[in-house]
């Protein structure tokens, strides 16, 4: 990434709350991340990801993901806390009230580096994951547009959860070998991946083997993870793996010309023997 130049432009809130304690909607908070050595006012982004943090995350924990996702690229990441000053962000309700007022307000929200035509992705982690598919149509959500693609970081739902869910959007899925943080391996990454309909599916699985004191977790993707699964050292490569996975899956959207099972492995690396790959039409599996 030596020849990009990342930029965060920090924590941005939406909405307020009166002196009553009512809340205006919607209320959401976000950060944006773009490579300035591709966006521009005169070069504007084609791609925006709106992505929903974890449950007790805030949307500057993810800076370490963003830019691997934007490093080189036409692409807007935009990080959203659906619930400020709350641990839970499970409500798909608060992801559409917030993914739409972006979506209709682009130049305001983003700015005029991003094209007000731009092709939108959702996704999210963990809790946010979920509610941005809970928050599709094809699920009765209120999200008032349909999204090119789905990006999630392992989400994990209430009741039912994710398996009770529907993607019908090309789906780009994480998930893991072994449970961490009290993650039901078959309810989060894996169930996004095989409830999309779509051929366009992918998913990065993490061989994230018992090293204790030092494993990769549920929480890999934000920059610090969360108190109960730090984001230790031996994952800062899983970012960037989902840098190139993520490269790969936009273009494969936007520039219509899918990706193969081959391009997704080889994006892996020297960390081939830590990560399975499921791809189309097969199912995934622990």
């Amino acid at each position: 990434m030596s020849t990009t130049n990342i930029i965060n432009s920090g924590a941005q809130s939406v909405g307020s709350t009166s002196i009553l304690g009512r809340s205006t909607k919607p209320r959401y908070d976000y950060q944006t991340t773009y490579d300035s050595s591709v966006v521009s006012d005169k070069s504007q982004a084609k791609v925006v990801i709106l992505f929903v943090v974890g449950t007790a995350m805030s949307c500057t924990g993810y800076a370490g993901l963003a830019a691997n996702c934007v490093a080189g690229q036409s692409t807007m990441f935009v990080t959203v806390d659906n619930s400020p000053g709350s641990i839970v962000k499970l409500s798909g309700e608060k992801t559409a009230e917030a993914f739409n007022d972006i979506q209709a307000n682009i130049k305001e929200r983003l700015g005029d580096i991003v094209s007000p035509s731009a092709t939108i992705f959702v996704g999210g982690h963990s809790a946010g994951g979920y509610s941005a598919i809970e928050a599709m149509q094809e699920n009765g959500g209120d999200l008032s547009f349909k999204p090119a693609g789905y990006m999630g970081c392992d989400p994990l739902g209430r009741g039912a959860g994710v398996p009770a869910l529907k993607i019908e959007c090309p789906t780009f899925a994480m998930g893991f070998t072994i449970q961490t943080c009290g993650v039901t391996l078959d309810q989060a990454g894996l169930a996004a991946y095989n409830i999309t309909s779509n051929s366009n599916r992918v998913m990065m699985q993490m061989i994230n083997l018992r090293n204790f004191g030092n494993q990769i977790t549920h929480c890999i993707f934000a920059s610090d993870g969360c108190p109960a699964c730090p984001s230790h050292d031996a994952g800062a490569w899983v970012r960037d793996v989902i840098g190139k996975f993520s490269t790969l899956f936009v273009d494969s959207v936007v520039k219509g010309k899918e990706a193969t099972k081959n391009q997704y492995e080889a994006a892996t690396g020297d960390k081939a023997s830590l990560v399975n790959v499921f791809f189309g039409a097969e199912p995934a599996t622990v």
